[in-house]
């Protein structure tokens, strides 16, 4: 919920102002530095969980280097795991963790996640952090089309343009070397199916209204519990040996609490303060910081082909938050 300004009837002027007048002028302009610090919080909150989501493409690439990607991403949701059981030891009347962990939702919109996050690590481990960072965003794009499958929802023009300018981008980072042999195009095919998974689970989760804290937080428990075979049939993990280096671990615990935990409650508690396309805009920042961070830790130098790939996936999400 976002605070709006309501506006100040007129008053006819007069020569001097009284006691109460100056009472009610001063109650007026405290409501409304209050609506703009509460808004400008809000934008402050969402903006930097949208940063911190980005660097998780440069974690997850370290950590690959160290480990497989099945061991990974179930090791960033158990670390994140943990820090959620320990939140709600001391909030579980505000979160209400047991009562969400009893709802099918969550259950499914958990599965549903943690075959995205496969998809995605998968991916990233088949090609470069800057791809990921791209095709990995490409849910809000998406979101129409799902929607539209699912609930027969109206798809705007403004909208199917930016499918067809996100597809677009993605064929651009495909082009150089297409060929369903190749391993890069692969993961690329890999990535932009972890969106498709995003993009069924923001529209789920608008159809069952499973927005709260509380939901959120189970959510991650339940990708926690589906993504546990995987990495103990494929990732060949077990209790007895984490097959994880001190890089991967440290990555692991990066992915886990400031890459999911604490930009989950950030992101959270800015919507109050600010609409929801205001923070689909600000959630573009996820796609620029995970580029520039490649580039600056990774060292890697984007193609041009990439940077073309860039401004039309970038334009494409913009478009999709105007909904019109």
């Amino acid at each position: 919920m976002h605070g709006t300004l309501r506006k100040i009837p007129r008053r006819t002027p007069v020569q001097s102002t009284s006691g109460d007048s100056r009472v009610a002028i001063g109650k007026g302009s405290g409501f409304v530095m209050q609506a703009l610090s509460g808004r400008m919080s809000g934008v402050l909150l969402t903006a930097l969980a949208s940063v911190l989501w980005g660097t998780v493409f440069v974690a997850a690439n370290i950590g690959l280097e160290y480990t497989n990607p099945y061991t990974l991403v179930f090791m960033r949701f158990l670390l994140a795991s943990g820090v959620i059981v320990v939140l709600t030891i001391g909030f579980e009347r505000k979160l209400r963790m047991r009562t969400e962990l009893r709802k099918a939702p969550v259950w499914l919109l958990g599965v549903i996640d943690a075959v995205g996050f496969l998809l995605q690590y998968l991916g990233q481990s088949l090609t470069n952090a800057a791809d990921a960072a791209l095709l990995a965003n490409l849910a809000p794009v998406l979101v129409p089309l799902v929607a539209w499958n699912l609930t027969k929802e109206s798809v705007s023009k403004t909208q199917a343009f930016a499918c067809a300018i996100g597809l677009s981008g993605l064929f651009m980072i495909a082009a150089p070397n297409f060929s369903l042999k190749t391993v890069g195009v692969t993961g690329d095919l890999l990535l932009l199916g972890s969106s498709a998974c995003y993009a069924l689970f923001i529209v789920l989760s608008k159809r069952f209204n499973t927005a709260s804290a509380g939901s959120a937080l189970a959510v991650i428990i339940a990708i926690t519990v589906f993504l546990t075979p995987a990495a103990l049939i494929l990732g060949g993990l077990s209790s007895l040996n984490l097959n994880l280096g001190q890089a991967a671990l440290y990555s692991s615990l990066y992915m886990g609490i400031v890459c999911t935990v604490v930009p989950m409650v950030l992101y959270l508690r800015g919507l109050r303060s600010i609409s929801s396309s205001e923070s689909g805009t600000l959630l573009l920042l996820e796609v620029l910081s995970g580029l520039v961070l490649t580039v600056l830790i990774l060292g890697e130098v984007p193609t041009l082909y990439e940077l073309s790939a860039g401004v039309m996936i970038s334009a494409a999400l913009a478009l999709s938050v105007l909904r019109r």
